[in-house]
């Protein structure tokens, strides 16, 4: 009020005894604005402080627009939740708050391919009561909900949200907590206030058997998925014979289990499946063929032994951040010791001891069998890469507190990093959607970016500074 008053005032006398020509009275009145921007609209120090503007300008700083695309000093100029102008030589709007990039970079912000950020997990009984028919129960204690939507259990308080920040991630695809089936996903942004973004995506499956019910076990899950595929199927086409022409018909059934399968039979939606292991990839890819539906595949564990079928299926993939837990004589070893023992060692799989004389050979062998086991899902990034497999990445299951250290361990076995940037940022938009607005820093992109300092995914590593939306939340002093 104070400032509104003051430039009208000024505006009145200058139009009244000064008579000033009115490009220059529009110079003038900006520098009094610029004057009169309280200091938090100029530099927000906290997450806290609401800001003035909605125009941001980060300047002098090093921009990875996305993989292999590089400005060593440029500036990213930010308004109202969307990338107004990158590059070397950019303009700075009058009314921009500024940040200093001297000592930072930005990418845009990560995206997590398959994800439960910011929603809360439900307590589950640990007595479930007895059913009439454990080969029929109902739907929910089957762990079949397709019909839910994500978007109606997104929490921004939760815990995670702000966790999943800290790492530099600003969008996530999320889905239900849940069984076989527990919902349809969707792309939250992790937002304080609102994580609502887009529609509803892809309907969610994982090999998870129903406790003590039908169906428990995986080929009972494969079978029940082509049952509710197939019953979908037949109840679609006579609800659209019905309203087609529904003179002297009865009036279809209507159930919410099969009828959240009708996009994913109109081939609208798509089906992505987590899997845990090489079989339950063969196991995702059989299904397609089988029934026809779209898919992608999430997870893949074990892919290493998959490599041909996956290249074969040509599905959207995202590959899982976590790996298995280290042996405990592996924990009190550093991992650069692992690495000369791997390349010292050779593992010998038909040693046989002996006597008991032997057996520190036997335990030696073990290791090493147990170190090339791991090395194997540590390097299948890597594998991925040079057998051309386009990836992205989620941490689905995973503690946000093993994500980075995992993806250096990644990085440090070949992966390059800028597939891992691309797995993160442009490749995970792309499975989830959005390529056409996130995953780069682009005119036109919305205001996802992610700045830090120290190099990119090493252990110096900070996140300082994310924007979601165009909204900044600052870690620098946390």
């Amino acid at each position: 009020m104070v400032c509104r008053s003051l430039k009208q005032n000024i505006y009145n006398m200058i139009q009244q005894k000064y008579f000033l020509a009115p490009g220059l009275l529009s110079v003038i009145l900006a520098g009094l604005l610029v004057a009169t921007v309280p200091p938090a609209a100029q530099a927000q120090s906290g997450s806290d402080i609401p800001s003035v503007t909605g125009a941001w300008a980060i300047q002098n700083a090093r921009i990875i627009q996305e993989p292999g695309q590089v400005i060593e000093r440029g500036t990213v100029v930010v308004r109202d939740g969307v990338i107004e102008s990158v590059g070397r030589n950019v303009s700075i709007p009058w009314d921009a708050a500024i940040i200093e990039g001297d000592s930072l970079t930005v990418v845009a912000g990560f995206i997590d391919a398959l994800s439960n950020a910011g929603i809360p997990e439900p307590k589950r009984p640990d007595n479930l009561p007895p059913v009439p028919d454990r080969s029929n129960p109902t739907p929910e204690r089957a762990g079949i909900q397709p019909q839910v939507d994500v978007r109606d259990h997104l929490d921004p308080s939760d815990k995670s949200v702000d966790a999943y920040r800290k790492l530099g991630f600003t969008a996530a695809h999320v889905v239900p907590h849940g069984g076989m089936l527990p919902g349809t996903g969707a792309v939250a942004l992790l937002h304080n206030e609102s994580m609502r973004f887009g529609g509803p995506t892809d309907l969610f499956l994982e090999f998870e058997g129903a406790r003590g019910v039908y169906p428990g076990t995986p080929m009972a899950i494969m079978a029940k998925v082509r049952q509710l595929y197939r019953e979908s199927e037949r109840r679609r086409a006579v609800e659209e014979l019905y309203t087609d022409n529904p003179t002297g018909l009865t009036r279809p059934p209507q159930d919410p289990v099969h009828e959240a399968f009708f996009p994913v039979t109109r081939h609208e939606q798509a089906v992505l499946v987590f899997t845990d292991n090489a079989l339950e990839i063969h196991r995702s890819i059989d299904l397609q063929h089988t029934l026809g539906f779209r898919m992608k595949l999430a997870g893949l564990s074990g892919g290493f032994d998959a490599v041909p079928v996956l290249r074969d299926a040509g599905v959207p993939l995202a590959v899982t951040l976590a790996l298995p837990e280290k042996a405990d004589w592996m924990k009190e070893i550093k991992d650069d010791s692992l690495a000369t023992m791997l390349e010292t060692f050779e593992m010998d799989p038909d040693l046989r001891t002996a006597t008991f004389r032997d057996i520190e050979a036997e335990r030696r062998n073990l290791e090493i069998r147990q170190l090339h086991s791991r090395q194997q899902y540590v390097g299948m990034p890597a594998l991925f890469e040079r057998e051309g497999l386009t990836f992205a990445f989620t941490t689905y299951g995973m503690k946000t507190e093993e994500v980075m250290p995992n993806l250096r361990a990644m990085i440090h076995s070949g992966l390059s990093a800028d597939a891992a940037l691309a797995a993160l940022t442009v490749h995970a938009a792309t499975f989830v959607g959005v390529g056409a607005t996130q995953g780069r820093v682009a005119e036109g992109y919305m205001a996802n970016l992610t700045l830090v300092k120290g190099e990119l995914f090493s252990e110096d590593m900070k996140v300082v500074r994310v924007f979601v939306d165009g909204t900044p939340v600052n870690y620098e002093k946390q």
